[in-house]
Parts: C-alpha cells; sequence; structure tokens
C-alpha cells in the first residue's frame, strides 16, 4: 500500500477529504482517530471497572457471611477476579497523551501502535485474566449454595453461556477492529519512515 493510500484509508476513518495532502492533515487525522479509540477504551474500562466494584461489594458480603467453606471461598476468587479485571484494565490504558504541537506523524504512530498492542494482548487474553477467575469462582459459589439441582444446573448453564458470549464478542473485536487497526497503522508508519 502507498502512502497515498494510507492517507486515503485514514481519510475514510473520519470525515473530510479523499486525500490528505500534507503532513500536518495527516497528523490531524491520525490524533482524531487515536483520541476516538482512547474514548472509546475509556468508556469500556469505565463500565467494566464499575461491574467490578459492584461485583467485590456484593460478593464481598457473601465471602463473609455465607454458611458454607465452599461459597465463601467461591465469593473469594470472584472477589479476586474482579480486582484483576480492575488492574489489568489499569495497566492497558492508552499512554497519556504528550502535547501534540511539533510533534512528527511518525511518533503519533508509534504512540497509537503501542495502545493498540497493549489492547490487543489484554482482548486475545481475555480467557485467562478474565473469565477463567470469575467463571472459576461463580461456579464454586453456586456449588456451595446447595439449591436444588435444577437451579444449580440453570445457573451454570447460564455462567457458561454468558462466558462463551464474552469470548466470542473480544475475539470479533480483536479480528474486525483491533488487528486491521494495528496493520494500517503498523504500514503507514513502515511508508512514514521509508519516505
Amino acid at each position: 500500500m502507498s502512502l497515498d493510500e494510507h492517507r486515503k484509508a485514514w481519510s475514510e476513518i473520519g470525515s473530510g477529504p479523499e486525500g490528505l495532502p500534507d503532513g500536518e492533515e495527516l497528523l490531524e487525522r491520525v490524533k482524531a482517530s487515536s483520541e476516538a479509540f482512547d474514548r472509546r477504551i475509556r468508556r469500556r474500562d469505565l463500565r467494566e471497572i464499575g461491574a467490578a466494584v459492584f461485583v467485590v461489594l456484593a460478593f464481598g458480603y457473601e465471602a463473609v457471611t455465607a454458611a458454607s467453606t465452599l461459597t465463601r471461598a467461591g465469593a473469594a476468587i470472584v472477589i479476586a477476579g474482579a480486582l484483576l479485571v480492575i488492574w489489568k484494565l489499569r495497566r492497558a490504558r492508552p499512554d497519556p497523551e504528550p502535547e501534540a504541537e511539533g510533534r512528527p506523524v511518525a511518533d503519533r504512530l508509534r504512540r497509537s501502535l503501542g495502545d493498540v498492542e497493549r489492547q490487543l494482548e489484554l482482548h486475545e487474553t481475555v480467557l485467562w485474566w478474565y473469565l477463567a477467575p470469575l467463571v472459576a469462582g461463580s461456579v464454586l459459589f453456586v456449588a456451595g449454595l446447595g439449591s436444588a439441582l435444577w437451579a444449580t444446573a440453570l445457573t451454570l448453564t447460564l455462567i457458561g453461556v454468558v462466558s462463551v458470549w464474552v469470548l466470542r464478542i473480544n475475539r470479533r473485536l480483536v479480528r474486525n477492529d483491533l488487528r486491521p487497526r494495528r496493520e494500517r497503522l503498523a504500514a503507514l508508519l513502515r511508508e512514514l519512515e521509508g519516505a
């Protein structure tokens, strides 16, 4: 892909003219795309961290008051999983944006590429850091409740369905958004550095 084709691809991300005639306009397009990506990540993090805090509070109560040791152990694992979610999301946040004036497009692209790489790693490993601890803790929690067999089976089925759904959403995000974004950024960076 040539530099002009990359400029055209970036122009399609935002609104405006089809071509980007100079580096300053290209920088603005890259900056706008990067800022939109960062906003999306911040909104997702806010939702996920809010849910994790709710989980910590709800399961914290159960970890202290539940009659069954198995239920308390499950609640403790869920709490640890929710805290891990908070830690992983905060660790993968986009880099703070340094002052853009006088910065070349390549610097902005490198920063954006690093942000995308961190999100890719996060979403590609969601099974291990997100689902595994939450599902394992939830299964123990439900098993310790001693509910009727049909209620336990229904709850475990629901946990399984939600887990598969979350895994599929993350895989689709990696395939349809993050990998193509990484490829566009890397290709444009190669073109700029080779020009």
